[in-house]
């Protein structure tokens, strides 16, 4: 990868991973930084921030030249304006990558339009989102020491895989490589049933009486934490993932499901061992 003071880098969509990326390019020297967002209001912000270079609605105009396009919008959005962005004069070996959290359906939409234009895509996943969205809650530093998942196919070439790793890891982050299908099944478990079962246990705990979270300690806010995520994204996230997060979301059922029973029965020693065998699978991520 080049310097990142000889990069042209287009970031469209200026939110929480798309803002945290121009603060950081900022930082390392980007060369020539180019933004894209849906609405002039967004823009005047990055604009404000002097987060960019270029900046406009118009996402052919902010790929001329780009060396590296980082697409940080919704997955649901990502082929139509990978659509636009293919008609743009380009600069020359430009790599598009992408922040999606579902990487199956972006590999097959966003990648097939590349591919029939001759573009390279490598699909990329940064694990380093938050609760809060916008540009407003974009910071430096997000991406260091986040895991990175790449998701590279059998044609994708392999210098342009090279530059998507490196431009992570330059960020900050670790880097790993996985087939699509592998990473949303991973995901599925470590991040989405996460999130539902936060969801689950917020519904449970405060639709039968709002009032008595004012009593609640650091468990309940650690516990419901990530339930506090924007529901329009995680509606999409959670829809879009669907057939891998069925069989976790499964799983959780069925030790909801032995955890009722056991109570119900009083079982002393069935409980001790469930909750030693969370603390010590627990442990095995976060001694």
């Amino acid at each position: 990868m080049k310097s990142f003071s000889d990069i042209s880098l287009a970031v469209f969509g200026p939110g929480l991973l798309g803002g945290s990326l121009l603060l950081d390019a900022r930082l390392h020297g980007v060369g020539d930084l180019r933004v894209w967002a849906r609405r002039e209001e967004s823009l005047g912000e990055v604009r404000q921030r002097g987060l960019a270079d270029f900046a406009s609605t118009e996402a052919a105009a902010v790929a001329e030249g780009a060396d590296l396009l980082v697409l940080c919008v919704p997955v649901g959005g990502m082929p139509a304006l990978a659509e636009q962005i293919v008609r743009a004069r380009l600069g020359a070996n430009p790599v598009v990558t992408d922040v999606g959290s579902v990487k199956a359906s972006v590999v097959a939409g966003v990648g097939g339009v590349c591919r029939r234009a001759g573009l390279a895509f490598v699909g990329s996943h940064p694990m380093a989102g938050a609760e809060t969205a916008g540009l407003g809650a974009a910071r430096s530093g997000l991406f260091q020491g986040a895991a990175c998942i790449l998701t590279p196919e059998s044609e994708t070439s392999p210098a342009a895989l090279a530059k998507v790793e490196a431009f992570w890891q330059a960020l900050g982050c670790r880097t790993a490589q996985m087939d699509a299908a592998r990473h949303d099944a991973l995901v599925a478990r470590i991040s989405h049933l996460p999130h539902l079962a936060a969801v689950a246990a917020t519904l449970a705990a405060f639709k039968p009486d709002p009032s008595m979270a004012q009593f609640a300690a650091g468990g309940l806010r650690d516990t419901t934490r990530v339930a506090s995520g924007p529901p329009e994204m995680w509606r999409e996230i959670l829809l879009e993932n669907r057939l891998a997060i069925l069989p976790a979301l499964a799983d959780l059922h069925r030790a909801t499901g032995e955890l009722l029973e056991i109570l119900e029965k009083a079982d002393e020693g069935q409980l001790l061992a469930r909750l030693e065998e969370a603390q010590r699978l627990r442990a095995t991520r976060y001694p």
